[in-house]
């Protein structure tokens, strides 16, 4: 009679070991989905950084003079789907407007933005965007920095990358 009962606290017991470790199985599996979605997302930023930077090098590269040539002013141009022109601001959170060319020589540096499009139909944008500086210096050379976003809001989950070139 002594023993009444301790079948029934064993078995409370072990349910709790095996709950406990069932909580911190499913805390592992989750915090490894949020790390995983993490390089997910630096990846797609890091695309869209690449896309600015290969826009601005052709649109440099392909006229003479180039679309940031500080002499051109009010020019537009075309990345990833989205034409963009001077004065417009397409991301969530920057603080510059566009402006592409022109400046003169005490501004030589072309801003713009943009969200990555590839069929120009808004239906088609995906989440990620660049922002992209061209300087165009007194010496002839070219420096480009493309900051991609994996997304174009404002967002604790926005992940930045960079990708800066000289030429």
């Amino acid at each position: 009679m002594k023993n009444r009962g301790m079948t029934l606290f064993i078995a409370v017991t072990v349910m709790g070991i095996l709950l406990f470790i069932s909580f911190a199985v499913v805390n592992i599996a989750l915090k490894s989905t949020i790390f995983a979605s993490s390089g997910r997302d630096s990846q797609f930023a890091f695309y869209a950084a690449d896309a600015g930077l290969e826009c601005a090098i052709y649109w440099d590269s392909r006229f003479d003079p180039s679309k940031f040539a500080t002499s051109t002013s009010g020019v537009s141009v075309t990345c990833a789907g989205t034409t963009i022109t001077d004065g417009q601001l397409n991301i969530s959170g920057t603080t510059t407007s566009a402006r592409i060319g022109g400046g003169g020589d005490t501004n030589p540096t072309s801003i713009f933005s943009f969200i990555m499009n590839q069929t120009g139909k808004v239906e088609d944008r995906v989440p990620y965007c660049a922002v992209v500086t061209v300087t165009k210096n007194a010496n002839g050379t070219t420096h480009i920095y493309s900051r991609g976003y994996n997304t174009c809001l404002d967002s604790s989950r926005r992940i930045e990358r960079g990708i800066e070139v000289d030429y």
